[in-house]
């Protein structure tokens, strides 16, 4: 209840968004990936924006929404030296990632 009131979602979504988030984190952490505490804090405010704008445009598919978290936080890790700006491509070496 607490995020719908927050996000201005309703309980179905915000039960997907949450849902989302959980399993983003839970295949961060089991494909390994060395995260700082700092860096988590950081990534799941990141995390939950993004997942949230994607909720908001009407996606519903908790495993879809999933995967494209996995995506950002990749890209967030593969570009140290650029801060995520939605709407904007990170960018490192050259490449650019836009979400």
């Amino acid at each position: 209840m607490q995020t719908a009131i927050l996000t201005g979602l309703d309980k179905e979504q915000s039960r997907i968004l949450t849902s989302a988030c959980d399993v983003t984190w839970h295949r961060v952490l089991e494909a390994g990936l060395t995260i700082t505490p700092m860096q988590q804090t950081y990534m799941e405010s990141v995390l939950r924006g993004h997942l949230l704008r994607q909720v908001r445009r009407g996606e519903r598919k908790v495993t879809r929404l999933a995967s494209r978290g996995v995506f950002l936080i990749c890209g967030i890790l593969a570009c140290p030296d650029h801060t995520y700006v939605p709407g904007r491509p990170l960018r490192a070496d050259g490449v650019q990632i836009l979400f």
